[in-house]
């Protein structure tokens, strides 16, 4: 649920399989793939989801992100 979340939030592309399978089949390749999504994107994962939002609701300048269209 959380990586449909946020291949929607940030526009990624659905590939090479759909978000279900990729977490029954590869939990832990899935999990590293959301893990480095969200440090490229400048989240602090040692702060946890409340810790960044705070720290986002603070003006703290997030990187911008590609235009639709662009993927890794």
């Amino acid at each position: 649920m959380y990586r449909s979340k946020m291949r929607n939030q940030f526009g990624l592309r659905e590939s090479p399989c759909n978000d279900y399978l990729l977490h029954i089949c590869c939990e832990r390749r899935a999990l590293c793939q959301e893990y480095r999504e969200l440090k490229i994107r400048g989240f602090d994962l040692s702060i946890g989801w409340q810790g960044n939002m705070e720290r986002h609701q603070h003006g703290v300048q997030m990187p911008p992100m590609a235009p639709s269209g662009m993927y890794r």
